[in-house]
This record gives C-alpha cells, sequence and structure tokens, in this order.
C-alpha cells in the first residue's frame, strides 16, 4: 500500500526527479534546508492552530497580540510548540546563519501578516478540525493522504475546507480573465472573495479526502491568503470529486510504475535544493540564471 499527497503528485507532475529525491530520506535531510518562507509559513501555520483551538483559546482571548505571541512561541519553539524547539533552532540557522536582522525583517512580515488576517477574519469560528493528518483508500494498493489547515462545518451540516497561504496569490482569476485585486491598503474591514477557476489538485484532493472521511458535503474548498483580504474557493460538485478520484488515481498509478524518474528542466530549478545532484538542473539553472533568496533562547521581533 502507498500513500500519496497532493503536494508530492503536484513535485512529481513539475518535476519527477524532485520528487524522488523528495522522497528518499537520507537525500533530503542532507540538500532539503530551511528557507525564511518555510519558516515564517511553518510558524504562522503553528500558531492559528493554537489560536482557532478553543481548548488552548476561548474566542474571547482571540486578538491580535494574542496571535503575535503565538507567532513569536512557534517561531522560537516554545511554550505551545516545545516540541519543535531543537527543529526550530536548525531550521532558524539554515535560514537565516545568525543574521538576526535579516531574521528580524521576516518576523516583522510574519506579524504584519497575521495583523491583516485578524482584521477581516471570523474570531468566533470554532474549527472541526486543525492541522490534522486525513487518510483514504482509494484502491487496494493507493491510499490518499494530506494535512489540511482547517475543516469548518457550516450551519447548515456541509463542511469547508480552508487552506492558509503566507504567499502571493494568483495574478490573474483565470475564470474571469481580469486581474485579481485584494481590498484597498484602508480597507480592512472584508475580504474579498472570488471564484478559483483553475483546475486545482490540492483543493480537489482535500475535497474527496473530507466527503470520503467525514461522509459529509462539502460546500466549499478556499485558499485563504493571509496577506492580501482574499479568498480564492472552489465549490466541488458531486461529479468533479468522481472525476478528480479517477484522476488522482491515473497519477499514483503513474508514478508506482515510473523506474527513472527523469528529471524536466524548468525555470524553478535554480531555487531547487537538490541541484547538487541534478546536473540537467545545474545546467538548466545556468542558462536562465541562479535563483536566490530574499535578505531581508530570543527571537528579534
Amino acid at each position: 500500500m502507498a500513500t500519496f499527497y497532493p503536494t508530492q503528485i503536484q513535485t512529481y507532475l513539475h518535476c519527477p526527479r524532485k520528487y524522488f529525491f523528495g522522497k528518499d530520506r537520507e537525500i533530503r535531510a542532507k540538500y532539503s534546508k530551511a528557507s525564511p518562507h518555510m519558516l515564517l509559513g511553518n510558524a504562522a501555520h503553528d500558531a492559528l492552530q493554537v489560536f482557532f483551538d478553543v481548548t488552548r483559546v476561548r474566542p474571547p482571548e482571540r486578538t491580535v497580540e494574542k496571535l503575535h505571541e503565538l507567532f513569536r512561541d512557534a517561531w522560537a519553539g516554545r511554550a505551545f510548540f516545545s516540541r519543535n524547539g531543537w527543529k526550530q533552532k536548525e531550521a532558524r540557522e539554515q535560514a537565516f546563519g545568525g543574521d538576526k536582522a535579516t531574521e528580524a525583517a521576516w518576523g516583522k512580515k510574519g506579524l504584519d501578516m497575521l495583523w491583516r488576517y485578524v482584521q477581516t477574519a471570523d474570531l468566533a469560528a470554532q474549527p472541526l478540525t486543525a492541522e490534522q493528518f486525513h487518510e483514504i483508500w482509494l484502491t487496494e494498493h493507493i491510499t490518499l493522504g494530506g494535512k489540511i489547515d482547517r475543516i469548518d462545518r457550516r450551519a447548515d451540516g456541509s463542511l469547508e475546507v480552508l487552506d492558509y497561504k503566507t504567499g502571493k496569490p494568483p495574478r490573474v482569476d483565470w475564470k474571469g480573465g481580469e486581474p485579481v485585486k485584494a481590498p484597498a491598503a484602508d480597507d480592512a474591514t472584508r475580504r474579498s472573495v472570488r471564484p478559483l477557476g483553475q483546475d486545482d489538485l490540492q483543493l480537489a484532493a482535500y475535497a474527496l479526502l473530507v466527503t470520503r472521511k467525514f461522509r459529509g458535503k462539502v460546500a466549499r474548498c478556499t485558499y485563504v491568503y493571509l496577506n492580501d483580504d482574499l479568498d480564492l474557493f472552489f465549490e466541488p460538485t458531486d461529479e468533479q470529486i468522481k472525476e478528480k478520484e479517477a484522476e488522482i488515481v491515473a497519477y499514483c498509478d503513474r508514478i508506482l510504475a515510473d523506474r527513472t524518474f527523469a528529471p524536466t528542466p524548468n525555470p524553478l530549478c535554480g531555487w531547487c535544493d537538490y541541484r547538487p545532484i541534478c546536473p540537467e538542473g545545474e545546467a538548466h539553472a545556468a542558462t536562465v540564471g541562479a535563483g536566490s533568496s530574499t535578505p531581508v533562547e530570543d527571537v528579534p521581533f
């Protein structure tokens, strides 16, 4: 029985060799390093998990100050997140190399992002699950799994899947063909909600997971862009979920049958951790220019 996750399938479709390297624990441990983007994203997700857990933070206590406190604790690996202490210490060293000024800049970016989110979020929400792994059987040899940021139950009993995004939203809403624009900076009272026109593997896979596991109707799957007052959503039909299941099974069978995991050089090779052991990726990166990260115990912010 092989277990597949939506992000892994997406990686394979993008570059089979990167998928192969990422599945090998020894290779991943040697070459995959923490980045500022990853550190910020993980800390934000961990903080929001505790923030919306009514057993840890009661709704009346949900303030931006509390969320900022949780974010700093998650960043440092302390308090609720003490189990991650050594992991966070290593990740911070890999990401910033002891450069406290750069680390502080990234931390402040996270604080600002969470401040914007709190201005428009439903602080009384009580998620059904948060940051939990879910799995279902698709076939006798394929299991589909995924860590879902949040599942909410609506008033009518239907379910909504939420996936927090700390990066930038897509520049174009392909369904309408017009640029997606978040509200103006001084409009902190609402979120912009738009349909996601693209065929999105991750959200469709989450809809399949939740529908099967909870035996309920998934009314909506939403990407929540924390820094942009923007939600991009997908409202799956039963037929779409069925079609996506067949597509995911086909992808998994393709991966299981692959014996070469040939590389697919692409513009992201310059940012790939595995360039040192991928001649094709290294050569491609050299032709287009190497990628670079953006510069930007106690938490220095």
